[in-house]
Formats: structure tokens, sequence, C-alpha cells
């Protein structure tokens, strides 16, 4: 039966604790993977390390709030309706660095979360997606993901990807001894009260804990049930019209072909693209039926992918559905947010249905039947050009933000200065503080 508890499988603490740290690999082993993914991640964006300036919300709100108003305050604000926990503790840490490498503290922490599923799909407890071999594959994958350059070294999307780190814990086998305990909480709590994504694991983390046995599997849908209210009052409460003023959605059959057939097939196939916002009948023919085929494959390798692969499926396909129809995209007067989200095929609400495209693919290679297995064996050579093109990230312009500190640094106290950042036009406010010697 489908709801049926699952037996608990005794273990000695040892044991169990040499399960889910070992991973099935030493502790060294471990560390080199994220090591080596970590570099493998700077060689995609090496300007995020060796270069390093703000990007959007870094700098206007995640560092300039915690700078002006100190490290506590900004804790409770909202953005967007929502909390978000791990930028302004990202942005806590970075007030330790001088104002020069402020930059580079946060997007440090960035890619090291950005790494995390790397070792979460290696351990022990992601044995239900299959052997080693095949989770290497995976995780490989999610290192070169061809979409989504928005996900890149920088700390505000990253909260996609801490989610996408507690969906792997939850999909693994539960936690038994109290450290992996420990830090299961900790990156619950924290995914829980950055962005809406706790509303989205919630449902996954009750479907899981019907399956299984034990009081520890009501632990996690506990503590996201109450991120959710928390997130709820945020959104309802605290900052009521965030969500508002967005421009009209422009829903539209042309344009959700488009978007799906665009941005998230061929988008998994060769990255970022325009190819949705291309007008015509030829091009929403083209776009047609590979939205078709995409779908066909999907709904084709579901039904043999084991069962934490369908949660993906569920789980991404939720986060689409709500990124689409409450997507945060400024509309300019004479568009609609559709319009917007069509063109814009970089952005990070294509990361998780192009990676779960993705790994539905390298799981077709290993089903029995035969033309299924050729065709997802084709695309997936479509999916190594596009790694290969898109490998490299873009770069950000040179906004000589080395000069803007040192203006900066010579401004009186108390006075406001405005640095420039990226991407071009943004600007972050500072409050110029006393120096020690004139407080």
């Amino acid at each position: 039966m489908l709801l049926a508890p699952q037996p608990a499988v005794q273990k000695s603490p040892k044991i169990a604790g040499r399960a889910e740290f070992g991973f099935n690999l030493n502790l060294w082993q471990h560390v080199v993977l994220f090591l080596l993914a970590y570099a493998l991640l700077i060689t995609r964006k090496p300007d995020a390390i060796f270069h390093a300036q703000f990007w959007a919300e870094d700098g206007t709100r995640w560092f300039a709030d915690a700078y002006n108003l100190g490290p506590w305050r900004p804790l409770f604000r909202t953005e967007v309706g929502y909390f978000q926990t791990l930028p302004r503790i990202a942005a806590d840490l970075s007030l330790l660095a001088p104002l020069l490498l402020a930059p580079l503290v946060l997007n440090i922490l960035a890619i090291a979360i950005h790494v995390l599923p790397v070792n979460l799909m290696l351990a022990h407890r992601s044995s239900g997606w299959g052997g080693l071999r095949l989770r290497a594959a995976l995780a490989t994958a999610y290192i070169a993901l061809p979409s989504s350059p928005e996900i890149c070294a920088n700390i505000t999307n990253e909260q996609w990807v801490l989610a996408f780190c507690v969906f792997l814990l939850l999909a693994g086998t539960p936690a038994v001894t109290r450290a992996s305990r420990a830090v299961e909480v900790f990156l619950v709590v924290l995914s829980g009260l950055t962005g809406p994504f706790c509303i989205f694991l919630l449902p996954i983390s009750l479907l899981l804990a019907l399956r299984r046995a034990g009081q520890w599997r009501w632990m996690p849908s506990g503590i996201l049930a109450a991120c959710c209210v928390i997130q709820v009052i945020g959104l309802t409460l605290v900052s009521p019209t965030a969500r508002t003023g967005w421009g009209p959605r422009g829903a539209t059959f042309d344009l959700f072909v488009r978007i799906l057939g665009g941005n998230v097939f061929l988008g998994s196939l060769i990255g970022a693209n325009n190819f949705a916002a291309i007008p015509g009948r030829q091009a929403f023919v083209v776009l047609f039926f590979a939205a078709i085929l995409g779908l066909i494959i999907v709904a084709s390798v579901l039904r043999s992918a084991p069962f934490p692969m369908k949660l993906l499926g569920m789980y991404s396909t939720m986060l689409l559905c709500a990124a689409l129809a409450l997507p945060s995209s400024y509309a300019p007067p004479g568009t609609s947010q559709w319009q917007m989200i069509a063109k814009a095929g970089a952005v990070r609400y294509w990361f998780l249905p192009t990676l779960t495209f993705i790994w539905l693919l390298l799981y077709g290679v290993t089903v029995q039947v035969k033309i299924l297995k050729i065709f997802c064996g084709a695309i997936l050579c479509c999916v190594c050009f596009g790694i290969a093109i898109q490998w490299r990230r873009p770069v950000f312009p040179n906004l000589d933000y080395a000069a803007e500190v040192r203006r900066f640094e010579v401004a009186p106290a108390g006075s406001t200065v405005s640095i420039s950042i990226n991407p071009e036009g943004w600007h972050m406010q500072l409050i110029k503080h006393a120096s020690p010697g004139q407080r």
C-alpha cells in the first residue's frame, strides 16, 4: 500500500553514524568531493571569487540593511513579503570583513551552499535514488546544469538550493543519530525561514511521514508547519502589499507553451535562451512540439523511476506552478508578467524543472524500453553540448567596486553614500559609520 508505514530498521548508534556521515565513503573522500565541486563551480564563474562584486539584493538589501541597521533588526524584516534569514545571516557574517571583501564573503558562502546537494546526493541516506554511480551522475549533472545562471555564486538566489537540500534530506532515509538530526533541524529551520519554500516542502514531508514509522518522522513536518505560519504572517500582516503592483499576469496558452517548451525543456538542453520570445507561428509550433515531447518523456520515465524521483517531479511541478501563478517580475506598462518571464531564459524559476528533466533523462537510459532509452540517450548528448557552451557563467561588468569603496571610506560620518553595483543601474545606499576614534 502506498501509505503503509515502513518498518523501522534498528541500528546501533555507531553503525548508524557511519552510515549517515560516512556516505558509503570515507570522511576524507567527502571533503575532497566538496572541494572538487567547489572548484568546479569557481571555474563556472571565476569572477565571483577573483573579482567579487555585489549583485542586486546582495548589496541593496542584505548587506545595506546589515550595515545600516545592525545585525539583528533586519532579521525581522521581510522582503517581497517573506522573511529571508539565510542571506541576512550571510550579510551579518560579511560585516566581519572590510567593505572591500564583503562581496567575496557572500560569494564564498553562496558557493558553499551550492555544493551541499552533491554531498547529500552521495550520502547513504540518499541510496533510495539508486546506486552510488547513478547518484554520482545525478550530482555531476547538478553541478553542470546549463540553465539558470541566475543561481550561481550569489546569496540571494541560493535559497532555492537550500530548499533543494531540505528536499533531499526529506526524501532520504530518516536521520538516526543526534548529530544528523541536529543538522537536519538546522537546515529545515533555516530554509523554512528563508522564502516561501516551506509551503511546498510541507506536503512532501507529510506524505513521507505517513509512509514511515517512528516519532522522528513528524519532526520535519512540525518545523515546516511552524515556518509556514511565520511566512504567512509576514506576507499577510507584516507586508500585506509586498506582492501588489507588479502589473497584470497576462497568462495565455501561447505563453505557457513558449515558457514550457523554450525555457524548461529546451533550456534543459542548451541552457538560457530566447526561443520563448521569438514571435510567429513557426516558433510556436517548434516550442509546442518541444513541450509535448518533453512531457511524454517525463511521464514515461516517471512510471519506472524510484519514489524519491517521483517526489522531485511533484515538488518541481509545484514550484513551477507557483512561479507562474505569482511571479516576482515587474511588468512595465503595456506588458504582462508572463511576457517578462517568457523572455527571461536565465532566471531562477527554471532551475528545478530543468534539473528534474535532466535527472529523468539519466534514469531514462536505464529503463528496459529500448526506444525510450535511445531517445533519452540522444537528448543527453544535446545536454552535453549545452553544458559545453554554457559552462562559463556571464561575467559581471566591472564597475570598479574598489574605487567605490575608496570613495565611501573618505566620506564624512553620517553621510549617505550611493555605491554602484551590478546589475548596472542598481545602487547600494550606505550610511557611513563614525570611526572608533570619532565616537
